[in-house]
Parts: C-alpha cells; sequence; structure tokens
C-alpha cells in the first residue's frame, strides 16, 4: 500500500477518516442479500491508525455468481460471526465520528444500514463521500471502476481486487490521487461531502417518515395501514416499526409483520390510512 499524496494537506488533516468496503451475496440489501465481508481502515490526522477486518456468515448460502467473484464460499463464513448488535457495536464504536468513505458508497451505506437495522439499531448519523462520484466528475466519458483507478494512478496491489480488505487498501491511495486533481483540490471536506457524499442525522431521518411513523417508531408501538406491494397489490399489514433504513438516498422502514412473523422493508410512500393497531 503507497503513501497516498495528500496525507499533509491541512484541510483534510483535521478530520477523521473510515474507508471501507463490503463483500456481499448481491446486490439487493432490501432483499435477501447480506454482507459476507467486512474492511475498514482508519485514517486520523493524515496516518493510518486502525484496521478493521472479519467474514461474516450470512446465513444463506452465498450464490455461486458472487462466489466467483469475490472468491468467498460457504466455507469460508460457517464459523465466522453472524452480523449482530455485539458486531454492530465494534463498527460504530470504530467509526466513531469519522467520515466514511467508498467506491459506490450508497451501495455499501445500504447494506450497512440494513444490517444495523435488523439488528433494531437506528444508524442514522453519518457522513460519507463517494469516491466514484468523484471520479465520474474528473473523469465522465472513461471507465471509473475502482480497477481502472487503480490502473490509471498506477496504484500497486497486495492481492486480486474483490476482497475487501484488498479493495478498502486500494481505495485509499485511489482517493488520495483523485484528491491531487486540479478540479478538486482546492474543495473543503465539507464541500466534498456537499458535492460528492450525503450528511444524515436522526433529524433529518425522521423527516422522511409520515408523522404517525415518528411519533411510534421510538416506541415501537404496533400500527396497521393499506400498503402497496411491488407488484402493485394492495394488502392490508399490521405491523411493529423498528428501524429507518436508508438505501440509494430513500429511506424505508424495517418492521415486523404481526400477521405472519417476519419482517419487511417498506417504502413508506406505498403506506396509506395508518393507524395504531387495535386489541395488541
Amino acid at each position: 500500500m503507497e503513501t497516498p499524496p495528500l496525507f499533509s494537506v491541512n484541510q483534510l488533516n483535521n478530520h477523521s477518516y473510515t474507508f471501507f468496503d463490503f463483500e456481499t451475496t448481491g446486490f439487493d440489501p432490501l432483499d435477501i442479500d447480506r454482507i459476507v465481508e467486512i474492511a475498514m481502515i482508519k485514517v486520523i490526522n493524515g496516518a493510518i491508525t486502525d484496521r478493521y477486518e472479519t467474514f461474516i456468515n450470512p446465513q444463506r448460502p452465498i450464490p455461486e455468481n458472487a462466489s466467483n467473484v469475490n472468491h468467498i464460499y460457504d466455507s469460508d463464513v460457517e464459523n465466522a460471526p453472524i452480523f449482530d448488535r455485539t458486531l454492530a457495536t465494534e463498527l460504530i464504536r470504530f467509526i466513531g465520528d469519522s467520515i466514511l468513505v467508498a467506491h459506490n458508497a450508497p451501495f455499501d451505506i445500504g447494506f450497512l444500514s440494513m444490517e444495523m437495522a435488523r439488528c433494531g439499531i437506528n444508524f442514522t448519523s453519518w457522513k460519507f463521500i463517494d469516491s466514484l462520484q468523484i471520479a465520474q466528475k474528473l473523469f465522465p466519458s472513461m471507465p471509473n471502476k475502482l480497477i481502472s483507478l487503480i490502473t490509471r494512478y498506477n496504484i500497486s496491489q497486495n492481492g486480486n481486487l474483490h476482497r475487501a480488505m484488498i479493495d478498502t487498501e486500494a481505495l485509499v491511495d485511489v482517493f488520495f490521487n483523485l484528491l491531487s486533481e486540479n478540479a478538486v483540490s482546492g474543495l473543503s471536506t465539507s464541500e466534498l461531502i456537499k458535492h460528492f457524499g450525503c450528511c444524515s442525522s436522526p433529524e433529518s431521518a425522521m423527516e422522511q417518515f409520515p408523522e404517525m411513523i415518528r411519533t411510534t417508531l421510538p416506541g415501537r408501538t404496533p400500527l396497521t395501514c393499506r400498503y402497496t406491494k411491488r407488484n402493485g397489490e394492495d394488502i392490508t399489514l399490521n405491523f411493529q416499526p423498528i428501524s429507518p433504513v436508508w438505501h440509494k438516498y430513500v429511506w424505508y422502514l424495517y418492521a415486523a409483520n404481526r400477521t405472519d412473523g417476519g419482517y419487511s422493508f417498506l417504502y413508506c410512500n406505498n403506506m396509506k390510512d395508518i393507524g395504531y393497531l387495535q386489541n395488541t
């Protein structure tokens, strides 16, 4: 791993960054896909200070097409920890108040938000910068996958891509090389977040939900509503709100189905006539 060229830039030195990457079973965190590997690198005041890396047991088989890409198989994760509240707390402690950085960050943040919600944790306070968006701004007519940027900047690798730590190590170098480009080199960290990222707070997250959800979510009060499913079918849904979930700039609600005992990610715009569930 090379030394990022801008680690001495004053406007960046006063911030803490957590660079990270996940390997997953697929592309849809709101369906059945889960995280299978996590890697994080902490950079504080221009220096790498900590690392975090682990396999995750996704509690479902890893599809063959996913294993063909990341070379992670069921046998690799069968004895790995599951993503539970203990692991979630470790990640929250590691991230702290740092700025998250990922390549195609909305994808990874969506998975992190989903896994936190499954643990009953409201992951609603974070800031991130998406290195992919910076690359697309700088090189709009060129390929901007991580491997393309590694080649463009002649960055050495310690192994094959599509493993979480190897990708994260490369990302640190790619990110600071991107910030050496004239078009963005003068931007402050807050400007980078504004133009190439996102900032969330518990207050801004709650603003995206109907008032009934906002007032009942803290106590997880059982509710009922008319809900339009993905296939267009309208159903009566009796549910218990658990946690907000962020995915691709949209907030969803992770909820327990009071009828069949399952769990769902609900799109609040598809809810009508929300009310208290009686006789619970």
